[in-house]
């Protein structure tokens, strides 16, 4: 230029579809807490609904009325039902989550404590399922119609049709029982080393992991199939794209979108603990203790369990939607393209 200025660059901008895409992400993100803000009103309503006093739950049969009714007021339980509402959702969120009437601890650490248990067996169940699962749907894709797919087919319909408990049953009884290599009661392990931890994992998840397989893996085949007829691949084929470059660019980026749908779905689920098998087996997570609370008329822990797994549900659904932008950002969540 004449007088020697060099202009400055000029922003760069993100392109329109991936700025959408963001603003989507933003969007599901601001609305969690309106969603748990609703979740919570739900689990308060549930709470009152629930038979017995609290304060005589707390105390035992044996309590006068005036202990009783001392408790109650002591624990913010005497008043209308707005300010008990008011009173516990602000002390939920300030981490005041009172005590546990089975377990004389804070709710607090008992609820973290345990939900750390239910992530760790999430994490492995979801580590064994995800490989396994995608892997069957690929493998029965490619022989689509062959024998081996059609057994394939037959042995998830059936494991479908299964209870997760009945499954989980089998499992104990064949590696615990007949062949004891691994521990009957999961609660033994947990805390124990890694070794023990590991086992007293094992068991519970692959319990998880069988059953969730038969509809990921039939979504995954699925989606395989459609796409492997499109136009897209086709022409990708005719200019001579081949092997595992086919695939990675023109199949699986596309396949792939309905199965991450469920995969965030099932995460949300294993990462809140499962009532079922962690019952079963003995595990000591979040989805026993909120059978135990329930059981026990343990309110405080009922509803602070809940909110927790409610929230980890929502967040998984989060990471689905970002996970949705990363392997197809032509994807809009209201299933358009």
């Amino acid at each position: 230029m004449a007088d020697g200025v060099v202009p400055a660059p000029r922003p760069t901008r993100l392109p329109a579809r991936h700025r959408r895409s963001m603003r989507m992400i933003v969007q599901r993100a601001v609305q969690i807490p309106l969603v748990m803000l609703v979740v919570s009103v739900l689990v308060f309503v549930l709470i009152q609904v629930v038979p017995g006093d609290p304060g005589r739950n707390a105390l035992g049969p044996y309590a006068t009325a005036d202990q009783v009714l001392a408790w109650n007021a002591a624990h913010g339980l005497d008043g209308a039902p707005i300010d008990r509402y008011a009173s516990w959702f602000f002390g939920l969120l300030a981490g005041q989550w009172g005590a546990s009437v089975v377990y004389g601890v804070p709710v607090f650490d008992l609820v973290l404590g345990r939900l750390a248990n239910s992530v760790m067996l999430g994490l492995f169940a979801f580590a064994i399922l995800v490989p396994l699962a995608i892997g069957v749907g690929v493998l029965q894709a490619r022989k689509e119609g062959s024998r081996g797919d059609r057994s394939f087919t037959v042995a998830l319909m059936a494991l479908a049709a299964v209870p997760e408990f009945v499954v989980g049953v089998i499992l104990l009884l064949t590696f615990a029982v007949v062949f004891p290599v691994l521990p009957v009661q999961s609660s033994d392990g947990v805390g124990a080393g890694f070794l023990p931890q590991l086992r007293a994992m094992t068991l519970p998840a692959i319990t998880l992991a069988l059953g969730s397989l038969s509809v990921l893996a039939r979504t995954t085949r699925a989606g395989v199939i459609e796409a492997t007829r499109s136009q897209f691949y086709r022409t990708a084929v005719i200019k001579g794209v081949h092997g595992g470059m086919l695939f990675r660019r023109h199949v699986a980026r596309n396949a792939l979108v309905p199965t991450v749908a469920l995969l965030g779905i099932y995460l949300g689920a294993f990462l809140g603990g499962s009532a079922v098998v962690e019952t079963l087996f003995g595990y000591p997570g979040l989805g026993e203790l909120l059978v135990t609370a329930t059981q026990r008329k343990d309110t405080f822990v009922l509803a602070a369990g809940v909110m927790i797994t409610g929230l980890i549900s929502l967040l998984a659904l989060l990471m689905a939607d970002v996970a949705f932008t990363l392997i197809d950002p032509r994807v809009r969540f209201t299933g358009q393209r």
